[in-house]
C-alpha cells in the first residue's frame, strides 16, 4: 500500500529534462552607433553586456548575429583594471603611470601617483551608505596590501573612485594625510574583465591583447578589439536567478520568491549557470534552493512538485538520510565547488529564486 501511494506521488511529480533555462542572449541594435555607456544601458534592461564562458556560448551568439544579418556586436570583455573592491577602474587620474608593481596613492593636488606598494603609507577606506560612500582617512603607515586588509575588516574596502566628484571627496578626506595617501588601486595591473564582474577566462581574439581596448563579436565568432566604441549593435544577456538580500526561513523564502518560485536546479546546465551567478556576486553560501523532503517517505522534490532527478549535486554524492537528515534544502561551498545538501528549515539564509 505504501508503495503504490509512493509510486502516485511519483506520477504526480514528474521528472524534467528542461536544459539552459537560466540565461538568455539578446542582440539589441540601434539605428545610430551607441558608445558603451548607451550599449550598456541597453543591456541593463536585461541583466548587462554578456559575458562568454566558453565553445558553445560564443557559436550561440555568432549564431544570432548571423541570424540578424549583424556583421559585429559590442560584447562585455575589455582590457583594463579593477579596484579592491572589485569595481571595474572606468575613471583614472595619474599624471604618468609607471609600469611594474606599483599601487596608487592621492597626492594633495588629487592627482595620482604610482609608487612601491610595500612602502609604509596612511589609506583610506570607505563604508557603504544607501546613497552616497563615507570615506575614512586612517592615518597608520601601512604597506597597500596590509591597508587592503585593515579595510577589509573595519570597513568595506580601500577606497574606489569612479568620477571626478568621487575624487575631490576623498582628496578632502585624506587632507590630514602629510604624504600621499593609498587608495584601493593598483597601477597597470590590467588584465582581461568583463563588465558584469562575471568570472570567464575564455577568449576567440583573432590577434594579441592591447589594454584599454573594448571587445566586439564578428559574425563568424572571431573577437576583435578597437580603441573606440561606437557600434549599432551590442549582445546582451539575461539571467534569471535572484538572490534575496535578505536571510530568510525556507517557509518565508517560499513566500518571498512567491510565483516565480525558489530555483530548481534540473540539470548540470542549470547548476553550471547558478555557479557562475554566484561567482559573478561573489556569494558563497549557504542559500535556499527549492528542495523539500517529503518526511514519510524521504524522497525529496522540488518546490513546485517536480521530482528531483535523474541530475543531482548533492554533498557526498548522494541524498541525505531518510530520519536523520534535515528537511530543507539549500546550496553552499563544499571544498570550493558548490553542493546541496540538506539544513533545518528554520536556519535562516539567503534565498535563490528564479525571475520571469
Amino acid at each position: 500500500m505504501v508503495y503504490l501511494y509512493m509510486l502516485v506521488l511519483l506520477w504526480a511529480c514528474p521528472t524534467s529534462t528542461t536544459a539552459g533555462r537560466l540565461r538568455e542572449f539578446y542582440l539589441e541594435h540601434s539605428n545610430t552607433t551607441m558608445n558603451i555607456t548607451e550599449a550598456r544601458e541597453k543591456c541593463l534592461r536585461y541583466t548587462d553586456l554578456v559575458t562568454v564562458y566558453d565553445q558553445p556560448d560564443n557559436d550561440k551568439l555568432a549564431e544570432i548575429l548571423l541570424k540578424r544579418n549583424a556583421t559585429c556586436a559590442l560584447i562585455g570583455a575589455f582590457k583594463g583594471s579593477q579596484w579592491s573592491d572589485g569595481a571595474v577602474a572606468t575613471f583614472k587620474k595619474f599624471a604618468w603611470e609607471q609600469i611594474g608593481s606599483y599601487c596608487a596613492t592621492v597626492k594633495s593636488d588629487a592627482y595620482w601617483e604610482c609608487i612601491r606598494c610595500d612602502q609604509g603609507k596612511n589609506f583610506t577606506c570607505y563604508d557603504r551608505g544607501n546613497e552616497t560612500n563615507t570615506y575614512r582617512l586612517i592615518l597608520q603607515n601601512k604597506t597597500w596590501f596590509e591597508a587592503q586588509k585593515y579595510c577589509r575588516e573595519n570597513h568595506n574596502d580601500l577606497v574606489t573612485i569612479t568620477n571626478e566628484q568621487e575624487n575631490q571627496q576623498v582628496q578632502l578626506a585624506g587632507q590630514n594625510s602629510k604624504t600621499p595617501f593609498w587608495i584601493g588601486l593598483q597601477c597597470n595591473h590590467s588584465r582581461r574583465l568583463w563588465f558584469d564582474e562575471g568570472q570567464s577566462n575564455y577568449s576567440n581574439y583573432v590577434s594579441e591583447e592591447m589594454d584599454n581596448m573594448f571587445t566586439y563579436m564578428c559574425v563568424n565568432g572571431s573577437w576583435k578589439q578597437s580603441n573606440t566604441c561606437n557600434s549599432s549593435s551590442a549582445l546582451c544577456y539575461k539571467s534569471f536567478i535572484h538572490v534575496s538580500g535578505a536571510k530568510l526561513t525556507w517557509e518565508q523564502a517560499l513566500d518571498y520568491c512567491n510565483a516565480s518560485g525558489l530555483l530548481r536546479i534540473e540539470s548540470e546546465n542549470d547548476q553550471i549557470e547558478t555557479e557562475r551567478e554566484l561567482q559573478r556576486q561573489k556569494i558563497s553560501g549557504p542559500l535556499w534552493i527549492g528542495l523539500r523532503q517529503s518526511r514519510l517517505f524521504g524522497f525529496w522534490i522540488w518546490a513546485n512538485g517536480l521530482h528531483v532527478g535523474p541530475w543531482t549535486n548533492w554533498k557526498g554524492g548522494r541524498q541525505p538520510e531518510h530520519q536523520i537528515s534535515h528537511h530543507c534544502g539549500a546550496m553552499e561551498k563544499v571544498d570550493g565547488t558548490f553542493k546541496w545538501t540538506d539544513k533545518d528549515c528554520r536556519s535562516k539564509f539567503r534565498v535563490l529564486c528564479e525571475k520571469s
